[in-house]
């Protein structure tokens, strides 16, 4: 790796960031659950960490420069992003594991062990549509924002040849395993909450480029689906 692309303190925290994320859900849920000895949540919690590490790697031999980009929030982030992605990850990180902990503790519903390798799925379809728009799209920052800093354009190749917003398709997917994962029937009420956010977010985000960011409305009339391809 050259100086060039050498890795900053943020670049080093966008990598550890999703390990934190899956230690943390770990947490609550066990304690929430009231034991260590739930299978299915070590089986998804260990293949997240390996799918961590794949998606590290490969974004550290391609794309050091976004890393560096994506571990904090850059000036000129939208306020409302703020809100909107804080909420995401409190009810992502805690609330869902929480409540799908409460859930087994109390063996209020469960689902079948098998839906934990639909979980599993879910979030390899996650980690593909994450890591596929970042290896073509240089301003995949974290959060919403025109990056006039970096002469912001229009991506329209790769995954933005079929929807304009293929990390919210990541994001989308990587928001539904854990009720199958950890077998939690309750936990999709949290996790409804969660993909409303995101629906919300996307219409934002796409609102904030097609007034603010020029050839975007050439590029929306061109690909003409934001997020689910056929649907919206």
């Amino acid at each position: 790796m050259t100086e060039k692309t050498k890795l900053t303190k943020t670049g080093i925290n966008a990598i550890i960031s999703p390990f934190r994320w899956i230690i943390l859900i770990g947490i609550v849920y066990f304690i929430a659950s009231g034991t260590i000895e739930t299978i299915r949540a070590w089986l998804y919690i260990g293949f997240h960490i390996i799918g961590s590490l794949v998606g590290s790697f490969l974004l550290i031999k391609k794309t050091p420069e976004l890393l560096n980009q994506r571990g904090k929030i850059q000036e000129g982030t939208k306020k409302w992003d703020k809100t909107v992605i804080l909420t995401y990850f409190l009810f992502a990180i805690i609330i869902t594991p929480l409540v799908a902990g409460l859930d087994s503790r109390f063996k209020i519903s469960s689902l079948p062990f098998y839906y934990t390798f639909i979980g599993m799925g879910l979030y390899f379809l996650s980690l593909v549509f994450s890591l596929w728009p970042m290896l073509h799209n240089p301003f995949f920052e974290g959060t919403v924002r025109i990056q006039k800093d970096k002469n912001h354009k229009v991506v329209d190749t790769g995954p933005y040849r079929i929807v304009r917003h293929p990390g919210y398709l990541g994001m989308l997917f990587g928001s539904l395993p854990l009720p199958f994962a950890f077998g939690s029937i309750y936990s999709f009420i949290p996790v409804s909450i969660m993909i409303f956010l995101i629906f919300m977010r996307t219409f934002y985000e796409d609102k904030t480029l097609q007034n603010e960011l020029g050839g975007y409305k050439e590029y929306s009339q061109k690909v003409k689906y934001c997020l689910i391809p056929f649907l919206w």
